[in-house]
Parts: C-alpha cells; structure tokens; sequence
C-alpha cells in the first residue's frame, strides 16, 4: 500500500494552506485512498519524493524498451535484454525511439501556479495534462517565492485568495471562472497531472529545468523531485541517462566553446587554476577543464542572491 507523505506537503516551509476555508487534509486523505485503489491495487509502483508523486511509469521494468530496442537494431534472440537500450543505443548516441512512447504520469500537489505554467509549456512529449485548478477549483494558499526576502510583504497574499474563494463558492455572487482574474500569481493550485515522455524528460525537461542554470528556485525544486521519482522507480536506466544528459554536459559544451574560442594551451588552463603545469599534468583532465574553460556563469537568480 502507498502511504502519501502529507508532512512533505503541509509542512513546507513555503506553503501557506488555507485550512479554514478548504479541508486540505481531507482531500490529501481521499487522493492517497483512491491511488491505492487506482494505481497500487492495478500494480503499478508509486513513489513520492516532496510535492511529487509518480503514479505510474510505463516501462518500470524495462521491458517494453528491451523489446523495442531489440527490434530496432535486430536482435531477435534476446528480446528481454534489459540493458540494450542503455548500454547499446544510448552510449553510442543512436535513436531514443525505445523510451520516447514510454512515459512516467506525475501527480503535484502543493504547486504554485508559476511551477505549472514553467512546467506546462513542454507539450513535446506530454500526452496528459490534467488541470482542475485551471478552471472552478478552487485553490489551496499560497506558496512564497524562493527569492523572497521580506516574507511579510506577501501576507495579503492569502487574504486576497480567501476572499476569491468565498467570493465564488460561499456567497456565490462570481463564477470561479470569473473571481479567478482576482488572485495572485503565487497561489497554490489544486492537485494536477502531468504525463511526460521519458525521452523529454532527460533531454528537455530536466535540462532545462534542473541540468542548465537558470531556472526559477521554485521549478528547481519540483523538477529535482520529479527526477528522484524516477530515480526511485528504476535507478540504472535514469542513472545511465543523467551520466549522458546531466549537468556536467553544459559544462563541457562551454569548455568546448571556449577552446575553440581562445585557442588555450595546456599552460594556460593550468595558469586559470591558479597552479603549475607540473602540477596540471597529474589532475584528472576532465576536472580540470570543467572547472576552468568549462566554469559557468552565474544565472540570473544566482546574481540576485
């Protein structure tokens, strides 16, 4: 049985629920109810890490991936191999056919509205989107910035969404459709769906969200919980995918740029260290240049804080 992790979500640090005025926890009571009898009794694995729940990832057992893979490139003696995709298809840098029908189906709850919105603009490799919030539910509070610096300057916040809410659904004098216009950015949606493909989620979701600087705080966050669902669910098959798509790949890219760029010597990379060429030629190669012509920028809410 799949046990909802409510501490994660009530008590983050961020959130602000406004229990007075909607039974959060009722409805958190209900949601890990019917996922035991949707998803768990169906067998599927559900994993939370956070705000985030993986209901069901389609290729958890890597099969289906074995078997197309195996397909792809003509193997049809060993159909099961697990590891072909990966270990063939993957590190040679061939075709992610095998895993981009294959998809892994997210549940969030506790979001911000700005989260959805950085999220839901990846409608390549998205084939569900499940929005209730979007519409005549009605919020949940509101969630403070990870920016923030004066949190009091954001109380209102709540007040403006408690006022929607009876607005729309106590005195009924609005549509919610309507009294939606009047609530802030940050408000926290209800609970929403979104299914990725795992291909889009290695190459772009995780990239740019999680692997590239400049993401907001907040869409870090969520997507780091959505790759430790994943992490949870089949650690090889997503370890092997960071190992080729992770965060180390922008800096070798911009270690790439730049020696192409200025032309440096192997004196010059030992100079940006700050230490000898002597020195130089015993450290790991790779190391080096990461951490000198490959070096990032700070992003811009680095430069902020």
């Amino acid at each position: 049985m799949f046990k909802l992790d409510k501490d994660a979500i009530l008590t983050h640090p961020r959130l602000q629920f406004l229990t007075d005025v909607v039974p959060v926890e009722e409805h958190l009571d209900n949601i890990e109810r019917f996922i035991n009898e949707c998803y768990t009794s169906d067998g599927w694995t559900v994993v939370q890490n956070g705000r985030v729940v993986a209901l069901r990832a389609t290729d958890e057992s890597r099969l289906s991936s074995a078997f197309k893979a195996s397909l792809y490139l003509g193997k049809y003696n060993d159909m099961a191999n697990r590891d072909r995709f990966s270990k063939s298809m993957v590190s040679a840098g061939h075709s992610y056919e095998p895993i981009r029908g294959e998809n892994v189906l997210f549940l969030f709850i506790g979001i911000g509205k700005p989260v959805y919105d950085h999220l839901v603009t990846y409608t390549v490799g998205r084939p569900t989107r499940i929005a209730g919030g979007q519409r005549a539910n009605v919020p949940w509070g509101f969630e403070l910035p990870v920016e923030a610096k004066n949190k009091g300057e954001y109380e209102e916040e709540l007040e403006r969404i408690r006022t929607v809410i009876r607005l729309a659904k106590q005195d009924k004098a609005e549509q919610m459709q309507a009294a939606r216009a009047k609530l802030p950015v940050g408000y926290i949606m209800p609970p929403f769906l979104m299914e990725f493909s795992e291909e889009a989620l290695i190459k772009s979701v995780f990239r740019q969200r999680l692997f590239e600087k400049g993401a907001q705080g907040a869409t870090v966050e969520v997507a780091s919980d959505m790759l430790e669902c994943c992490l949870q669910v089949d650690r090889q098959k997503w370890e092997t995918l960071i190992d080729y798509h992770g965060p180390h790949v922008a800096q070798w890219e911009k270690a790439m740029r730049s020696l192409r760029k200025d032309g440096a010597s192997f004196a010059d990379i030992a100079a940006l260290a700050g230490i000898d060429v002597e020195s130089a030629i015993t450290m790991n190669l790779h190391d080096l240049l990461v951490a000198t012509v490959g070096k990032l920028p700070p992003s811009m809410w680095e430069k902020q804080r």
